[in-house]
């Protein structure tokens, strides 16, 4: 007798039991349907229409809410997935492989806020950094298309993971059967919606011809039971490929962004890792000026725009640059991520997280081209994570390190930030002469001489051009005849004990 059975009448046990006794009746599998679905999506969406250069003045009015309908120089750190149009012919590694992270004369990183206080006052407010904006013409990526077709099934319809099927079920009922995801397995395959290979290649050719209509909403339903039918395959990783590619092409951009998500964590090594990397940029330059333009807190629900997260924003873009890096650190599109999440992280005043991007592109990736932002913005962003001399000094010896580095590395390729990059390297050292010099105050006021004499002496050796050691100077004159350590008024005491240990 089959094992077949006792297992079924168990599984069936075990989900009523679970349920209370209340059975829900199946709906009828696909592959006995005989009304075919006709509802297809007819919108093209309005990024499908961008990307493919069909975008008009008078549709671009119609959307205002859409960030994405500006034009690149308007954006900050603007890249790939912010263009106006791109060709047919443009190949997924080549993609978004556009300038991306350059701030804007008009929105590069907003109002620069003042520093914190000190003893010597505070650093003074800056306006935006102009740099060069990025090319108008930045993809997102390539147009939708279908992948290579697979190979046809084997003779017979039988696979090797139909084989494998098999075998595991010859070998009789196991305790693993009672864990509830082999419990939903088995009810699947017993109502006639498991693992079927035929059903999962209809599905799929099925979606491809949607596709080709541009009924994109259609064909995500069946590329997702292609996928769902066929686990553990390259028809599996083709369909939730194309899936996440109906989603995007349809504006259902979060739906497309979790598909995209599956993806990668099953087949980290995808043969679509380009355009899903372009996909993921895409979506990342999206919301994070979205949230730009509408800024929401993180807990508070969407449920007006399809093309928004349901909650946090600001956070699925973040999430959606990193995936950039993550999956193809050494892809074209992983610099642009850095720069792109440090001027987010920038605009919104997470100035620590800014400077650890920042940090992160002008180390890991040296032959960028986007180093001499990176520099600016990282000095900049250093000397607002500094907080003052009660605190960490650290900031300042990065910045002041960082823009000795600009000055160095880049010299006359500055232009018109020469002179900003430079007054911020005096305000560096001015403020960090300024600390040593309130320590140095501190050990003279308690008439520790000789401490005090080393931190002036310091300053004036290591900040020689600073007011402060002009000052350093003077109290060194001031204390010269002072002796190191002030005297000792317990003498009479501390002799004592002194002669007992003699």
């Amino acid at each position: 007798m089959s094992s077949e059975g006792p297992r079924l009448i168990i599984t069936l046990f075990c989900v009523l039991g679970f349920s209370g006794g209340c059975s829900a009746i199946p709906p009828i599998p696909e592959h006995a349907q005989n009304v075919a679905n006709t509802d297809g999506d007819e919108y093209d969406g309005w990024l499908f229409k961008r990307l493919m250069g069909q975008q008009t003045e008078s549709a671009a009015q119609t959307e205002p809410n859409r960030p994405l309908n500006k034009s690149v120089s308007e954006s900050s750190g603007a890249t790939a997935g912010l263009s106006s149009s791109v060709s047919p012919s443009v190949s997924p590694r080549t993609a978004g492989q556009a300038s991306s992270g350059t701030l804007s004369q008009r929105a590069a990183v907003g109002p620069l806020i003042p520093g914190p206080s000190s003893s010597h006052g505070t650093f003074p407010s800056r306006s935006a950094l102009e740099l060069v904006p990025a090319p108008p013409d930045a993809p997102a990526g390539p147009p939708p298309s279908i992948p290579v077709a697979l190979p046809p099934p084997p003779d017979g319809g039988v696979s090797i993971n139909n084989a494998a099927v098999k075998t595991e079920e010859d070998s009789g009922f196991q305790l693993s059967d009672l864990a509830p995801g082999n419990i939903y397995t088995n009810v699947k395959q017993a109502a006639g919606y498991g693992p079927d290979e035929k059903i999962a290649r209809a599905a799929i050719q099925e979606g491809k011809a949607l596709f080709r209509e541009k009924k994109y909403k259609a064909a995500a339903g069946k590329f997702a039971t292609a996928a769902t039918r066929w686990p553990d395959s390259p028809l599996e990783e083709d369909a939730l490929f194309l899936k996440g590619e109906s989603e995007f092409f349809s504006d259902r951009y979060p739906e497309a962004h979790d598909t995209f998500g599956g993806l990668l964590k099953k087949y980290s090594n995808t043969r679509h890792l380009d355009t899903v990397v372009a996909r993921e940029f895409a979506l990342g330059r999206y919301w994070e000026q979205l949230f730009d333009a509408k800024p929401t807190w993180p807990i508070v629900p969407n449920v007006t725009d399809g093309s928004r997260p349901r909650f946090d924003t600001f956070g699925y873009a973040v999430q959606a640059h990193e995936r950039v890096r993550q999956h193809d650190p050494t892809g074209p599109l992983a610099d642009d991520s850095l720069l792109a999440l440090g001027n987010a992280y920038f605009r919104h005043g997470q100035f620590e997280n800014a400077a650890y991007h920042y940090d992160l592109l002008r180390k890991e990736y040296p032959n960028s081209e986007h180093q001499m932002n990176a520099h600016l913005l990282g000095v900049q962003a250093k000397m607002r994570v500094y907080q003052g001399t009660s605190y960490d000094g650290s900031p300042l010896k990065e910045g002041e390190k960082i823009a000795s580095q600009t000055l160095t590395q880049f010299g006359r390729k500055l232009g018109a930030e020469r002179d900003r990059v430079t007054q911020a390297h005096a305000q560096i050292v001015e403020e960090q002469a300024n600390r040593d010099f309130i320590i140095a105050r501190y050990y003279e006021q308690r008439k520790r001489y000789g401490a005090a004499r080393l931190y002036y002496q310091s300053i004036v050796k290591e900040f020689p051009r600073t007011r402060k050691a002009e000052e350093a100077k003077a109290r060194m004159e001031a204390i010269r005849n002072e002796p190191d350590e002030p005297p000792n008024r317990f003498a009479w005491l501390t002799g004592l004990f002194d002669s007992e240990k003699k």
